[in-house]
């Protein structure tokens, strides 16, 4: 900004010399051209501000974009993560490398529908999986996967859990999980999950 300020200074010194020279009738013109030039200038400083400040906030919404998982440790000091069936992701912050294993257990009951309609209380296993012919089968998180049933994410690989699997990470990342249901707001219920990271 220093280099910028001192060119913008000499050239108005320059220019206004010069229109103060060659005529005095020239001296509001001048005059405007001495004043803005610092206003420019203060813009192009309040400019760059703003735009090296996107970056920051930006990085800090994709941090915060996972929201972490409660959890409480049982009675063996395991860390048990509480998996809402009316929650998107949530983060176990369990960090994982490509080709770990991965041991899941998990119970607990979710109703993934109002009443009225066929099995809406699962296990983790879920019930059914969504239609392949219906308009909303690609807005579940996993769609082959039973309706309520809990999935798991790592960086970009989404993978059916249920009640108990043992799973190879594709990717780094952190373990997320959820509730494999399109619209999560009429969801109740929860899930309990443990996660063992195996030592490679």
């Amino acid at each position: 900004m220093s280099i910028k300020c001192n060119l913008l200074s000499t050239a108005r010194s320059r220019i206004t010399n010069r229109l103060f020279r060659a005529s005095t009738s020239l001296f509001v013109f001048t005059f405007a051209l001495a004043v803005t030039f610092p206003v420019a200038a203060q813009t192009d400083a309040k400019a760059e501000l703003m735009v090296c400040g996107v970056g920051p906030a930006i990085r800090e919404r994709e941090i915060l974009r996972v929201p972490p998982a409660h959890f409480y440790k049982d009675e063996y000091g395991e860390s048990v993560y509480t998996i809402n069936g009316n929650e998107s992701w949530r983060s176990t912050e369990i960090e994982v490398k490509h080709g770990q294993k991965i041991d899941i257990s998990a119970n607990g009951i979710v109703r993934w529908a109002p009443d009225g309609i066929e099995k809406i209380d699962v296990t983790p296993d879920g019930t059914r999986p969504p239609y392949r012919d219906g308009w909303n089968f690609n807005h579940f998180p996993y769609p082959d996967a039973g309706i309520g049933s809990l999935v798991m994410r790592i960086g970009k690989g989404i993978y059916p859990v249920g009640s108990s699997a043992v799973i190879v990470a594709a990717d780094d990342g952190s373990v997320e999980f959820m509730v494999n249901d399109d619209v999560l707001a009429d969801n109740s219920g929860w899930f309990s999950v443990k996660v063992n990271v195996r030592q490679n």
